[in-house]
């Protein structure tokens, strides 16, 4: 495990991602769940708390951490042993938000991003994920309005009022009563190279 001096504590990340761009679909159940079954299962028993979901989400946040869950594609999770700093923002701060986010997705200062506009069928989402270099994987489409849930993964070149480092993870949740709820984990979070992935 390496040792990240931005990083206040050790911890670890359950992110599934890269198991999400271009996977085999005819063999994707068995695989995801050999990959990531064991891990989800435990990070979930590790984080007991509040829970923040909506019609599209499931968003739980503990002392032990947080995740987010697609309730249509379980297979879509993150989760982050760090507890993050939570607060309720005006509609006005959450549309901040949700533009900083894209600009820094488009500026190459995000390695994720995840809008999920409706639960339409198909569902109204994007998905951006940049891969080594350039290259990056799309998928739906960039909405004006803000979305019911967004996450991303921030690497900023300078410091961000919701991150001073610029790094770190970003979760904007709209529940069903209207309000916002913002979660923020500051810190430096490992390639997506591993089912289990040791940060700190």
């Amino acid at each position: 495990m390496n040792v990240d001096p931005n990083r206040s504590q050790p911890g670890v990340v359950v992110n599934t991602d890269a198991a999400l761009v271009d996977p085999d679909w005819d063999v994707f159940a068995a695989e995801h769940e050999r990959r990531f079954g064991l891990a989800i299962s435990h990070l979930k028993s590790l984080v007991k708390g509040r829970s923040f979901d909506n019609e599209v989400m499931k968003v739980r946040v503990g002392a032990g951490g947080f995740y987010v869950q697609s309730r249509r594609f379980p297979a879509a999770f993150y989760g982050d042993t760090q507890a993050p700093k939570v607060r309720t923002v005006d509609d006005g701060e959450a549309e901040e938000v949700a533009w900083e986010a894209a600009a820094h997705y488009r500026a190459g200062e995000a390695r994720s991003l995840t809008c999920i506009y409706g639960d339409e069928d198909p569902p109204d989402v994007f998905f951006g994920y940049r891969m080594a270099g350039s290259r990056r994987y799309e998928l739906g489409h960039l909405r004006m309005r803000t979305p019911l849930h967004l996450r991303v993964l921030l690497e900023a070149s300078a410091p961000l009022d919701l991150l001073p480092d610029g790094h770190g993870v970003v979760v904007l949740q709209k529940l069903a009563d209207g309000r916002n709820v913002l979660l923020t984990a500051p810190g430096r979070r490992p390639p997506f190279d591993g089912t289990l992935e040791p940060i700190g």
